[in-house]
């Protein structure tokens, strides 16, 4: 389990599917481990969709070391059967499949249309009124949120 906590608006916990992606979440306990995740920001809120962290640079044009092998069936690996429906994790990436590093998001409302596409690797189990607290923050036109939305600390509980 991963325990989400960001400023001003409570925490999340969620828990990881290894089965379903095992790279994925290999790559993401490691960053949590590190700390790498705290202090940063969810950059792209778009409610009724979903948010958006873990851009070192802050804009949703950062990344890190490795770039990981995408775990989706359009990427050819058929285990990972997550839907992205409400509250689940998954990796955000450029067009090229295999470019999911550190950005990740958090699925507001059933988007389906993501499925086998994203690596989707856990889900929300405590917190889903915190997500919609984030997911209600009032946005500029290319979504970043109005005011900071900071990740305080994620740690494995």
């Amino acid at each position: 389990m991963i325990k989400l906590d960001i400023k001003g608006f409570g925490s999340m916990l969620i828990e990881l599917d290894p089965l379903a992606a095992p790279k994925t979440v290999e790559n993401f306990k490691g960053l949590v481990e590190r700390g790498f995740f705290d202090g940063l920001t969810f950059h792209r809120i778009i409610k009724g969709f979903m948010i958006q962290g873990g851009d070192p640079k802050g804009n949703g044009t950062g990344g890190c070391k490795p770039e990981i092998y995408g775990e989706f069936a359009s990427n050819g690996w058929a285990q990972n059967t997550i839907s992205h429906k409400r509250g689940v994790i998954s990796m955000a990436r450029t067009s090229d499949p295999n470019s999911a590093s550190c950005q990740f998001f958090i699925v507001h409302e059933d988007s389906e249309f993501l499925d086998g596409d994203y690596a989707a690797f856990g889900h929300v189990v405590e917190g889903l009124e915190v997500l919609d607290a984030v997911a209600s923050v009032p946005t500029y036109p290319d979504d970043s949120p109005s005011k900071k939305v900071v990740i305080k600390k994620m740690s494995i509980v």
